[in-house]
């Protein structure tokens, strides 16, 4: 965070490249682009807080839970591996040897 003398220095670089004229213009514009900054970071954390309150009251109550959800639960053994599986394709791996 700047502090005093920090700010004072930037404000009068900013007057010199600026102006008068320009200077309270760009205060507005700045103020008015922080103010909306905040309204969509409050948006977000809002929308997030309530994603969050949804997966906690999903997982608290288990009738509500998907049903496909708790059949991939309950699988117990890892589904066979096809037979062809371990075979690799030679399509385009021919050596130079072999030209």
């Amino acid at each position: 965070m700047l502090s005093g003398p920090d700010v004072l220095v930037v404000l009068v670089i900013a007057l010199f490249v600026f102006g008068p004229q320009k200077l309270p213009e760009l205060a507005k514009s700045l103020g008015k682009a922080m103010r909306e900054f905040k309204k969509a970071s409050e948006e977000v954390r809002l929308g997030f807080q309530e994603e969050v309150r949804k997966v906690e009251e999903r997982s608290s109550h288990p009738a509500s839970r998907d049903p496909a959800v708790d059949s991939l639960e309950k699988v117990s053994e890892p589904l066979p591996l096809p037979e062809r599986m371990g075979e690799v394709s030679s399509f385009g791996t021919e050596s130079l040897s072999d030209k």
